[in-house]
C-alpha cells in the first residue's frame, strides 16, 4: 500500500520535476542581473540635489527561480547608507515580473512589471505613505551589451513627485 502511494505522489510530481529542468524565458532573462553593478547618480528632494554612489550585487536565488541583490547607496543627506535587500522572480500566471524590496529605512515595497518592451522594464508599487496614496516607479534599462544599467526611480505622495533617484552603473 505505501509502495502504490508513494508511486501515485511521484507521478502526480513528475510533470513539475521536469518543468524544473528547464527554466521559462522570463526566469532566464533576469540572469542579465547577476553580477556586482558599481555606478553614480543623482537623488533629487525637491530643490535638493545630491550626487550618490551605489553597489548592488546579485546572485541567483535557490533553485535558480529568481535573483537576490543587495544594494549599498551613500550619498543621501542625513543617511550615512541607505542599504536595501531586493528579491526579483516572475509571476506565470499573471505574466509578470516582481521586485520586492526591503530596506534600513523601514521599507517594504512589491514592485510589479508586465513583460519587458525590449532591454526596459517598469516596475510600479503603489501603497499609502502617512495615510496618503503612494507611487513608486522605476525604470530599470539594461544596456545592448548587458554590462550597464541605468535605473530611475520616482515616488509620488498624493500625486505630488516628491524624490527622483537617477543612476547608472557598470559590471
Amino acid at each position: 500500500m505505501k509502495t502504490r502511494k508513494l508511486l501515485a505522489t511521484l507521478a502526480t510530481l513528475a510533470p513539475f520535476t521536469a518543468a524544473a529542468d528547464a527554466l521559462p524565458k522570463p526566469i532566464a532573462d533576469m540572469e542579465c542581473l547577476v553580477g556586482t553593478w558599481k555606478g553614480t547618480g543623482s537623488l533629487t528632494m525637491g530643490k535638493d540635489k545630491a550626487k550618490v554612489d551605489l553597489t548592488w550585487t546579485c546572485k541567483r536565488t535557490s533553485g535558480d527561480h529568481g535573483v537576490t541583490c543587495n544594494l549599498a547607496l551613500t550619498g543621501i543627506p542625513g543617511l550615512t547608507k541607505y542599504e536595501e535587500t531586493d528579491l526579483f522572480g516572475y509571476d506565470p500566471s499573471s505574466s509578470t515580473y516582481h521586485w520586492f524590496s526591503v530596506t534600513n529605512a523601514g521599507e517594504t515595497h512589491d514592485h510589479v512589471a508586465k513583460a519587458p518592451a525590449g532591454n526596459k522594464l517598469q516596475f510600479v508599487y503603489t501603497g499609502t505613505q502617512e495615510g496618503k496614496p503612494f507611487k513608486e516607479v522605476i525604470d530599470l534599462e539594461l544596456g545592448k551589451d548587458t554590462k550597464t544599467i541605468a535605473v530611475r526611480s520616482e515616488t509620488f505622495v498624493a500625486g505630488a513627485s516628491t524624490s527622483v533617484l537617477d543612476v547608472k552603473a557598470k559590471k
